[in-house]
């Protein structure tokens, strides 16, 4: 994408930050280009090398999945350049050239500069979105050493986070390249630790005590809030960008007008000052995590699946929908805002703030999109509420109706009552959850999905029982 500015029409609609490009060094390498990264953590750095001063905070951009070269290669094409186009509840529209993607590599192809980037000294952060099933810890968060992507990583292929960390960090750890931030910017709670969680046991799984000891010393692993609502791309958004503007942008990335970083403030070589450019560092990033995993992520995660077998296509239908914006109500109100207690946080204004978002029709975010991985969700949103109810005493009947709603969900699937495709990487392990009693049973005695609750609280599968009769009730 040389020249790209150059080709666009309508230069004065199109925001872009003032620093040459040739004049940037990358201080940052970036783990799973998707378009989630491209319409958050790289558009915070492209406002920093705005900053005449921090011109050393590029971003080397990399693809670790063999199944995302063809969308990887359009990135590299452009030069990893890209139009971001927000569009707020009201309609405001606002276009931003982003180029802070100063380098990209196809590390499934060639995973050798991976490791050169990574011991570059000049390198102080390495970022990661590889989404939540990308870190394969059980419910126990031990590393499943048994999957065959961790067995061949640890025979020396590249499948994983784990593999390309383990490469890279190792190369820098014996040419001395200096202390280094992991800095994972996943929806996981406590993501930093579980970075730190399983990557350390992939060490220790290749028995290399010399780089575990290294990375005690050298390396930190901060943990972080990230938010902003980001559709899969869509060629609507790309046509209206490329006749605007006069260009030939395939990698145009869509997203709301609200975008949020919460950053912990746990940096083991140079900090660059996001904190400048809107990014929240603070001492715990906690309060803000909860919030958000609980309201917005289990708020889209347990009206989902009522959205889908409604037949309903996006999800500002659903907060459109009488039943459904009143169930989030009830649900936020009589659960979840119980559930977390004192915070930090403006819980209901939060909330409203959440219910606004979710109402925007310009964002297009699909149902599908959203029911998508259940089995990884339910118990990272959903299940933290299910248990601090029940601690205080609660039943959470509004939480247990979007579980139910789940396992419905999945009847309708295998019944082929659903319009779209169910993307559900442990498809094979909801198979035992039949149409009957016994598949019942099942699903409310799963340990991964509700362990510590089954444990501590009986009545909790009398409850969710009971709640799947009244929701297929509710569905004749």
């Amino acid at each position: 994408m040389t020249n790209f500015l150059q080709a666009s029409q309508n230069q004065e609609q199109l925001n872009c930050q003032t620093y040459q490009k040739t004049d940037i060094k990358a201080g940052v390498i970036h783990l799973g280009v998707g378009a989630f990264h491209r319409a958050h953590q790289a558009v915070f750095f492209d406002r920093l090398l705005g900053h005449p001063s921090q011109a050393h905070w590029g971003i080397i951009g990399v693809n670790i999945r063999p199944q995302d070269s063809h969308y990887f290669e359009h990135l590299m094409a452009q030069d990893g350049e890209y139009i971001l186009k927000t569009i707020s509840a009201a309609g405001k529209t606002e276009y931003d050239h982003i180029r802070s993607l100063i380098r990209q590599i196809d590390g499934s192809k060639t995973p050798e500069q991976v490791d050169d980037a990574m011991m570059d000294p000049s390198i102080q952060l390495v970022t990661s979105t590889v989404t939540e099933g990308g870190y394969y810890l059980d419910e126990n968060h031990q590393l499943m050493l048994d999957h065959p992507e961790i067995k061949a990583d640890l025979s020396g292929k590249r499948h994983t986070l784990y593999a390309f960390l383990y490469s890279g960090l190792k190369r820098r750890s014996q040419t001395s390249a200096g202390k280094i931030t992991l800095l994972c910017c996943d929806n996981l709670r406590h993501n930093g630790l579980l970075l730190k969680t399983g990557l350390m046991q992939f060490v220790q799984a290749m028995q290399d005590t010399q780089l575990a000891t290294w990375l005690e010393e050298n390396a930190s692993f901060p943990c972080s809030m990230v938010d902003r609502i980001t559709p899969k791309p869509s060629s609507l958004h790309m046509d209206d960008v490329n006749a605007r503007f006069g260009l030939n942008d395939t990698m145009t990335v869509m997203g709301e007008d609200f975008i949020q970083w919460v950053v912990e403030d746990n940096f083991a070589g140079e900090k660059p000052p996001l904190e400048t450019v809107g990014v929240q560092v603070v001492e715990n990033v906690e309060p803000f995590e909860e919030a958000k995993i609980r309201i917005l992520n289990a708020g889209h995660t347990c009206i989902t699946y009522q959205a889908a077998l409604k037949g309903l296509t996006y999800f500002d239908q659903a907060m459109k929908d009488t039943q459904l914006s009143q169930y989030f109500s009830d649900f936020i109100e009589q659960d979840v805002i119980p559930a977390l207690g004192e915070s930090v946080v403006d819980l209901p204004s939060y909330a409203n703030t959440i219910a606004e978002r979710f109402s925007n029709d310009n964002i297009g975010d699909t149902i599908e999109r959203i029911c998508s991985d259940g089995y990884a969700k339910f118990p990272v949103f959903v299940f933290p509420t299910l248990l601090a109810s029940y601690q205080n005493g609660h039943t959470p009947n509004q939480t247990l109706k979007g579980i139910a709603s789940w396992y419905c969900f999945l009847q309708a699937v295998k019944k082929e009552q659903i319009a779209f495709t169910y993307h559900e990487p442990s498809i094979a392990e909801l198979s035992r959850f039949s149409d009957d009693q016994k598949g019942v049973e099942a699903f409310v005695s799963h340990p991964f999905l509700w362990g510590e609750v089954i444990e501590k609280h009986p009545q909790f599968k009398e409850d969710l029982t009971k709640a799947i009769m009244d929701f297929n009730q509710s569905l004749a």
